[in-house]
């Protein structure tokens, strides 16, 4: 590969795109269930049956939109903005599809399609952001400083939306649901700004710095039809369970997920919920 100079502003604004995904995931797993079921009339089945339906529609989305970005290469707009960041620079308007998931007031299938449509955005963005580090280094230490802004990146996000609906339903009302809203226009505006800056610096491999195994193992993924490549998808990933030191991790991660979840509700932020 091609080397590159590679400096704090790189990390930052690559480790920054994890706003969405982070951010948008704890403001999600804090209030939106909150949200839905004292300002929007649901019951705890129907707001229950929205996130059920949207981690079904990402089984199917997900292993899609791997296969849909590593073939984009091919297409004019993936020749000329990148078979990644293609779809990075659609999805910075598209984030604000966000705030219409924290409307109030309307009725079961809106909150159902608003949250199916930003689920779709989040894994057209995430899978295609995830896939860049590989792609801009070799390097291991550089990979890892690139992990590590990301996750302290996320963290701070995270943060943020454990705070910002509280500290906005203590200026606003605790009975108002307009709260929320704002809370979500602002992520969706910090999200299309960092995305932003994903897009202006990181980059894409050159094709012309593939080894000759590598060339060889794209064209080979090309010539799959998209059913042979999701099979050989969940093949792989039916793989990894058979290394013990993954599942060991898994389950750590797993574990870690479900206690911030709910230590969350615990935050200062949320006293109102008492």
């Amino acid at each position: 590969m091609r080397s590159r100079k590679i400096g704090p502003l790189h990390y930052l604004a690559y480790g920054s795109g994890d706003f969405l995904g982070a951010g948008t995931t704890a403001l999600t797993a804090a209030w939106l269930l909150y949200f839905y079921t004292t300002f929007c009339g649901l019951t705890p089945i129907e707001a229950t049956l929205i996130f059920a339906a949207a981690r079904v529609l990402d089984a199917v989305i997900s292993p899609l939109m791997g296969f849909l970005t590593d073939n984009f290469g091919s297409t004019w707009p993936g020749k000329r903005f990148g078979r990644r960041k293609f779809f990075i620079l659609l999805g910075i308007p598209c984030v604000f599809s966000y705030s219409l998931m924290w409307i109030s007031d309307m009725n079961f299938w809106w909150y159902l399609c608003t949250y199916l449509i930003f689920d779709m955005v989040y894994t057209m963005i995430l899978v295609p952001y995830e896939t860049l580090v590989p792609e801009m280094t070799d390097d291991f230490k550089q990979k890892t400083r690139f992990s590590g802004a990301r996750i302290a990146l996320a963290q701070l996000s995270a943060i943020l939306a454990a705070f910002l609906p509280g500290i906005l339903l203590g200026a606003l009302g605790k009975d108002n649901p307009h709260s929320f809203f704002y809370a979500s226009l602002v992520f969706s505006v910090i999200c299309a700004l960092v995305l932003t800056l994903v897009w202006f610096f990181t980059w894409e491999r050159d094709p012309r710095d593939f080894s000759v195994e590598s060339r060889r193992a794209e064209e080979e993924k090309r010539q799959l039809t998209l059913i042979q490549s999701l099979k050989r998808l969940y093949v792989e990933l039916a793989s990894t369970l058979r290394i013990r030191i993954f599942r060991q991790h898994l389950g750590m991660y797993l574990g870690v997920i479900s206690r911030r979840t709910s230590s969350m509700r615990s935050l200062p932020g949320m006293w109102f919920l008492c």
